[in-house]
């Protein structure tokens, strides 16, 4: 019997960080091992140009390593222990852009979410990276590009990949859904606490789309639904999948 489905797709956050240190091959492999829609990983840009899934360019936070992603080769990155859930490292390491597009089948999309702190440089550089890697590997047309940067998205725009906003905030909905629209982007993601009638309003009279995460329980996902979100996602995908269909 084929498995249940939601009533929008759910993706895995960070790969399912419920199934294994996030944006790990184990998480991955966890994701994949039942029906999934969609994937969402971080990426990082490396100091020699290659593109990482990893949660956060500051590596003391998800591996054993410090400093900043782009000031190590990817080859000493690829070397680091992930940190697992007890917060203490783990036998994953980090897989490269290439490595995780070779592992997601071909009828499953994915969300690649640019990561930098305070330098607009780097994410628009990471965001280059990402599309240049996606569209090599031909997968481009499955591919969503988003990030907290809009130097980010405008990379994407330009370079006709698929893009979405992350939005942190509810200021101003008209201004900033007319920005986005604008600019060729084609939906928002947003924590999904911050989502109201108004903003949802807002989005859908634009034409645009809504991701909201991370939806981790029942309750969380009933009232997203309620606003019309499009796409949830979720650290435990399947199970939250199983509770929707059985409500």
């Amino acid at each position: 019997m084929p498995a249940a489905r939601a009533p929008v797709p759910i993706y895995a956050h960070r790969f399912g960080s419920a199934y294994g240190s996030e944006s790990s091959r184990e998480a991955l492999e966890g994701a994949l091992a039942h029906d999934v829609e969609g994937l969402e990983s971080d990426v990082v840009l490396t100091r020699d140009g290659q593109v990482l899934a990893l949660h956060d360019p500051l590596l003391s936070y998800s591996t054993d390593l410090s400093g900043w992603a782009h000031e190590h080769d990817a080859a000493e990155l690829l070397d680091a222990r992930l940190v697992g859930g007890s917060g203490e490292p783990s036998d994953q390491h980090p897989m490269t852009l290439e490595e995780v597009l070779e592992i997601i089948p071909e009828d499953i999309p994915y969300q690649l979410d640019v990561k930098a702190y305070a330098d607009h440089e780097l994410a628009r550089r990471t965001a280059e990276r990402t599309c240049e890697v996606v569209r090599a590997h031909g997968t481009y047309d499955r591919a969503e590009l988003i990030s907290f940067f809009t130097v980010g998205c405008q990379a994407a725009v330009e370079r006709e990949i698929d893009t979405r906003l992350v939005a942190w905030a509810d200021y101003a909905p008209a201004a900033l859904v007319e920005w986005a629209s604008s600019r060729g982007i084609g939906g928002l993601s947003l924590e999904g606490f911050i989502l109201s009638e108004e903003l949802a309003e807002t989005i859908h009279d634009a034409g645009l789309t809504i991701s909201a995460g991370a939806v981790n329980t029942l309750d969380q996902a009933r009232r997203l639904l309620e606003l019309g979100v499009a796409i949830l996602v979720s650290d435990r995908p399947h199970e939250l999948r199983d509770e929707l269909a059985g409500d």
